[in-house]
């Protein structure tokens, strides 16, 4: 049998096709398997050369590969850039449009920034002007994974996003009680993760912090419980006296400012964060596929949701910074301008999709 004849069936309906190709370690491997002429080794001896082999091989397969890299490289890199030309043709409107928007938003975010407060509450600002560029920067990334055909990395990316857009919601919304214990929320955090690092310095391979410097974290940390007047005990602690329950969920802070409708895309989004069994077949990136293959490289399906969602969240999270403390003409007219490009955003990623299947040369890796 040869390898391409080699299928085997898969429980959800799939099938794994394995093409007739000679690969590298393959090659390795039968000229191994040829270094012992069994016709010449004893029985009782062939498991030391065996042996002998497995302590030899590993350096030299290494260095095989090593020399054969540059080449192979080289093939894998202009595929790369193939594959980019091809996907950026096709989803050119929608990221043009959004790049626009994230433009938009860096220029309006940091204006509003070196304008000050105003009559607004400083640290209420300091935050929100510390979460914009934040969201920028994820924003970015995004932008990075789309351009690069990778849809499933993008959505993952979007929770990212999300979390930033709510928390900076919620302290707009409820002001210096929440931006108060969410800014000395970083000192609670930074203990337990030298503590924890710390426990696993040894069996990591890693050195473990100093004395000098977790004495520096841990009296941070002290002022910080001072300043507050209790522990914060988790990552969403710092928002529990501002919702009067003693174990807040981002699940709650959601609630609280009426994005809770997102946690379905949410809990989406986490699919590709967690380890937990999900249909190859189901990615974004497999969308627009004919037959089944895992996906472990570039995609130029499933654009849509991760190019829309962006748009949505880093329109509500300049808005949000825009309109604190309060909004006025221009501000409210930039708003409006932003709502009517992320519309067209969605227009346009959903037009590429129906429009263009088919149409470009498809490229799954």
């Amino acid at each position: 049998m040869t390898l391409d004849q080699v299928q085997r069936k898969l429980p959800f309906g799939g099938e794994i096709r394995v093409k007739e190709h000679v690969s590298l370690f393959g090659r390795f491997l039968d000229t191994a398997l040829e270094a012992i002429d069994y016709s010449k080794v004893p029985e009782d001896k062939v498991a030391d050369v065996v042996s002998d082999l497995l302590e030899t091989s590993p350096s030299e397969l290494l260095a095989l590969l090593k020399k054969e890299a540059p080449k192979m490289l080289e093939v894998e890199r202009k595929a790369r850039v193939d594959f980019g030309h091809n996907n950026y043709a096709r989803w050119r409107e929608p990221l043009d449009l959004l790049e626009m928007l994230w433009k938009m938003s860096q220029e309006l975010g940091e204006n509003h920034a070196h304008g000050g407060p105003r009559d607004g509450d400083t640290v209420v600002f300091d935050t929100l002007a510390h979460l914009q560029p934040k969201a920028l920067l994820v924003a970015s990334e995004i932008m990075c994974l789309l351009r690069g055909g990778f849809a499933d990395g993008a959505l993952t990316r979007w929770r990212s996003l999300h979390e930033i857009v709510v928390v900076a919601m919620f302290i707009a919304k409820h002001g210096y009680k929440a931006a108060f214990p969410y800014r000395l929320s970083v000192w609670f955090s930074n203990s337990r993760r030298a503590a924890n690092y710390n426990k696993y310095a040894g069996r990591s391979g890693l050195r473990p912090i100093g004395a000098e410097e977790l004495a520096e974290i841990q009296a941070m940390r002290n002022t910080a419980e001072q300043e507050l007047g209790r522990v914060l005990k988790n990552d969403w602690d710092w928002a529990a006296d501002t919702l009067g329950n003693k174990q807040p969920s981002f699940t709650d802070i959601e609630n609280d400012v009426g994005m809770d409708h997102w946690r379905p895309r949410f809990k989406w989004a986490c699919q590709h964060v967690h380890a937990g069994f999900v249909l190859p077949n189901k990615l974004l990136g497999m969308t627009e596929a004919k037959k089944f293959v895992f996906q472990v490289g570039s995609s130029n399906s499933g654009l849509v949701d991760p190019i829309h969602m962006t748009a949505i969240s880093l329109m509500q999270m300049t808005i949000t910074s825009l309109f604190f403390p309060d909004s006025d003409f221009d501000r409210v007219v930039y708003g409006k301008v932003m709502q009517a490009l992320v519309g067209e955003i969605g227009d346009a990623a959903m037009t590429v999709k129906s429009g263009t299947l088919g149409g470009v040369e498809k490229g799954h890796s």
